[in-house]
């Protein structure tokens, strides 16, 4: 199928809701959304009380578009939270999304949108989880067009964490072990393993994500999370990457680049399974930053958008599950969109991708489960001790009778060899 017909496909994706919320494009006229504190692109989305979160996407066109805003408290497992606006917020409702920028000099025309929470019609009051839907006042019956999701913390809580490459599964072997230990700021905690919920995060992914680890040990003003079995992960691998920031020259990993009215093309070279044993890489840890080398001082509106095609040479497809894309490029999304396909001429999985100017960070997952949940890295990717991970560490506390789940706690744990 020619690019140009994916791209009308793209426009007419389904709307989907979900109960759990995440950061994600519902509508294919909508891309590039990313969520970071102000100043800090590829950060994590969290901010103390009194910064500044960014939500940056790009709308594929140059129409006018009568957007608006909700926010939303949530609870730690990112369902929506029992509190009332007026509880966790100061302002209305409902809000007018600030006027975007018209792309300039790209072959792809795009609107591209900026807002920033808190600002002037909208206070938070509340720690915790948020999450912002966006939606078309003319058009209603579209529904929630994308979500960006955040959190607030109210730092209560000190995090001492370590990875460890022996674990319960096994010494040096293809997993890697969480365990840290919360210094708590409380005079007590009375029930720890109910009045905190843990979030764990492996590289910001939400497919593998952890809620709901027990406590191993609690004392006076210290609780410890050592040898919990749910805090095996898979080693997995260091990301692929690849630069599509120029026009004129490929950049890492990239083949070729051309032009075929009215996209420009970029082909990354074949990728091959990495499974022979581990080599180092400095990732990103599956980052995707907007770039223009044109322009980068103007990238947000001046970055092209390129269709990137991916292939994975393999003699014959897998025996079980399908491979899936996956990486803050495509949302970590699992859909039809971010899955590899086998073609049996070439004999490679193939896919392509529209994807703005930027440097991005990728792996080739496998859901050997035949569902669409915790992905492997093992089919394809192979999985090593000493990959280098980023671990996310939320606590949310929430003691007897209190009504939300506040976020006290935060801290990035990285995998170092």
């Amino acid at each position: 199928m020619r690019p140009k017909h994916i791209l009308s496909m793209l426009l007419l994706l389904p709307l989907a809701l979900a109960a759990q919320f995440r950061t994600e494009t519902l509508d294919g006229r909508f891309r590039t959304l990313q969520v970071y504190p102000v100043g800090q692109p590829g950060r994590a989305p969290v901010i103390q009380m009194q910064e500044q979160v960014q939500i940056a996407f790009d709308e594929l066109s140059h129409d006018y578009h009568r957007l608006a805003y909700r926010v939303l408290h949530c609870d730690a497992d990112w369902t929506r939270s029992s509190m009332n606006e007026l509880e966790y917020m100061e302002g209305f409702s409902q809000n007018d999304l600030p006027e975007g920028a018209l792309s300039m000099g790209t072959h792809t025309d795009y609107t591209h949108y900026t807002l920033r929470l808190p600002n002037s019609q909208v206070r938070l009051k509340l720690s915790g989880n948020y999450a912002v839907e966006v939606v078309d006042l003319d058009h209603p019956d579209d529904g929630v067009l994308l979500r960006a999701c955040f959190s607030v913390l109210d730092r209560q809580v000190g995090i001492d964490g370590r990875v460890n490459t022996l674990t319960d599964a096994g010494y040096n072997s293809q997993t890697q072990q969480l365990e840290f230990s919360l210094k708590t700021g409380f005079a007590s905690v009375e029930r720890p393993d109910t009045d905190f919920k843990i979030l764990v995060r492996q590289n910001r992914r939400t497919d593998n994500e952890v809620l709901g680890v027990r406590p191993s040990m609690a004392g006076a003003d210290i609780v410890r999370y050592e040898h919990r079995p749910e805090l095996i992960f898979e080693g997995g691998n260091e990301y692929r990457r690849f630069d599509i920031s120029s026009y004129k020259l490929g950049g890492l990993n990239v083949d070729r680049i051309f032009y075929e009215r009215p996209f420009y093309h970029a082909v990354l070279f074949q990728a091959e399974p990495r499974l022979s044993g581990y080599t180092y890489d400095e990732d990103q840890d599956g980052r995707y930053l907007v770039d223009a080398r044109q322009d980068r001082e103007e990238a947000a509106v001046r970055a092209d958008y390129f269709w990137v095609h991916f292939s994975l040479a393999m003699p014959r497809p897998l025996t079980q599950g399908t491979l899936y894309l996956l990486g803050e490029m495509t949302e970590n999304r699992i859909d039809e969109e971010t899955c590899l396909v086998y073609n049996e001429e070439t004999g490679c999985y193939e896919q392509q991708l529209f994807l703005k100017q930027g440097v991005c960070n990728y792996l080739m997952m496998c859901d050997t489960a035949g569902q669409a949940t915790a992905l492997s890295a093992r089919p394809v990717e192979g999985s090593y001790w000493a990959t280098e991970n980023e671990y996310q560490v939320f606590v949310y506390y929430r003691p007897f009778g209190a009504q939300y789940d506040r976020l006290v706690g935060y801290a990035s744990i990285v995998s170092r060899q």
